[in-house]
């Protein structure tokens, strides 16, 4: 009897732990964004990215120029992930070659 006692308690015990643990989550992968946030105009294929992670991604940021990451910076998050969404809707991808 205290054979079966014991082996219900550690299902149970397995059980709660895999119930606290929940599903695990595929990272989320990151997009590019080829449209400057700051100036809405595309950004050269050899521009270097800042990432910026938010509770829906991570995002590699393309700039048109010098200027624009400073701006990006001093934005709050909300006006970051607007300027974002904004971005990604007139977005083209630069042309290879």
């Amino acid at each position: 009897m205290k054979k079966i006692t014991a082996l219900f308690s550690a299902i149970a015990l397995v059980a709660s732990v895999a119930a606290i643990a929940g599903p695990t989550k595929k990272p989320a992968k990151t997009v590019e964004v080829w449209t400057c946030p700051i100036a809405g105009k595309a950004a050269p294929k050899d521009s270097k990215a800042v990432a910026y992670k938010n509770k829906t991604g991570t995002y590699n940021v393309h700039f048109c120029c010098g200027g624009c990451p400073e701006e990006f910076a001093k934005l709050s998050p909300k006006e970051k992930d607007a300027k974002i969404a904004a971005a990604l809707k007139k977005e083209t991808p630069p042309k290879k070659g």
